[in-house]
């Protein structure tokens, strides 16, 4: 445990500099990223027995010779990216996992230095919100990477080049599909009849959650969609106290979001469809996590935009309420980081590396 301790710290204390004593400097800023970067690519990639779905991902690699192309049980653009990789650069397991995340960290790092108006807070909202988005993850964490990237496509409004980055994010995994709205999403202007109208659809869809989720199931997996709803029914007692877990903190930072959203200028629309991504991300999260909590990962691809958000809202809020906007992240941070080390279940905890397999 002591080394995600101090790779938080080490991330809380890049922050407040990027915060309180950088002085806008970019090139300060690109040099503090880099050495985060390298030091996750490194600590990620040295991992062992250790990460989400391990043993699954470690078979796979190791089997993919023997399987049908095309029938190997995950989707074809990860199962190209593994058999190329193994046929060009190694069949070790551990090479592929510093490829992994210096695809994720490179793509997810130059989007936040590019569009954040505080990029090194960025990074430890990433690390606070998600060890395996930062890094560590595999499969789903190469697709949002991407699905992070076309951002700059969004604002920009050139759909075909965001189009093809969801047509890759998609190969990887099926689930970034459910991200294509996110270009039409992003220009969306809200007024208090529409406010109204999502609200009432949102609950419906709630109450429908389990239909629903049989229907699109499958942008996670055909087969763990029916492991994945028998448990919720054998397993979730009360649904709707796990959702209210899981809502509060991102209502906490809607909260924030929606304070500072206003029409009228260029820097206006890219702080509105950044909220509006990331409240989309919300109202998936409220529909599909009732039936079980492993439905939550369809709403990370918009999560995710929570990074990009609290930094611009922090941004252009007054000196007082930097410091109310500041306070409340922290400190949620701090809560959410040391419950989920406390919850870890085996999965992260102990940090086992390739030299002590």
């Amino acid at each position: 445990m002591a080394i995600y301790v101090f790779i938080y710290l080490a991330f809380f204390s890049f922050a407040n500099f990027d915060l309180f004593l950088s002085g806008r400097r970019k090139i300060v800023t690109l040099f503090l990223m880099a050495c985060l970067g390298f030091a996750i690519i490194f600590i990620a990639g040295m991992r062992w027995e250790t990460g989400t779905d391990w043993g699954n991902y470690l078979s796979y690699f190791r089997s993919i010779e023997n399987r049908p192309w095309g029938g190997s049980g995950m989707e074809i653009g990860y199962e190209f990216i593994v058999r190329t990789f193994k046929a060009i650069i190694s069949s070790d397991p551990t090479p592929f996992l510093f490829f992994c995340a210096a695809f994720i960290v490179s793509l997810t790092y130059y989007t936040l230095f590019e569009h954040s108006t505080y990029p090194l807070f960025s990074l430890f909202l990433l690390i606070s919100y998600s060890m395996v988005g930062s890094g560590f993850g595999v499969r789903q964490d190469l697709a949002i990477a991407l699905t992070l990237f076309s951002v700059t496509f969004i604002a920009d409004r050139s759909f075909v080049k965001f189009a093809i980055v969801m047509f890759l994010a998609a190969l990887i995994h099926k689930s970034s599909l459910i991200f294509f709205p996110a270009y039409y999403l992003y220009t969306f202007k809200w007024s208090v009849l529409k406010s109204i109208i999502i609200i009432l659809v949102v609950i419906i869809c709630v109450l429908m959650s389990e239909r629903i989720m049989e229907i699109f199931g499958s942008l996670i997996s055909e087969n763990k969609t029916e492991i994945y709803l028998e448990m919720g029914q054998e397993t979730v007692t009360n649904p709707y106290i796990t959702l209210a877990k899981g809502l509060a903190g991102r209502l906490l930072f809607f909260i924030i979001g929606i304070l500072f959203v206003t029409y009228g200028t260029e820097k206006d629309d890219f702080y509105n469809g950044i909220f509006n991504l990331y409240v989309f991300g919300i109202i998936l999260y409220a529909i599909f996590s009732p039936v079980n909590l492993i439905f939550g990962r369809l709403a990370r691809p918009y999560d995710i935009f929570q990074i990009l958000l609290i930094p611009l809202a922090y941004y252009q809020a007054k000196r007082k309420y930097k410091i109310l906007i500041i306070s409340v992240v922290f400190a949620f941070s701090i809560v959410k980081f040391s419950t989920s080390m406390r919850s870890d279940g085996g999965v992260y905890i102990p940090y086992r590396t390739i030299l002590t397999e």
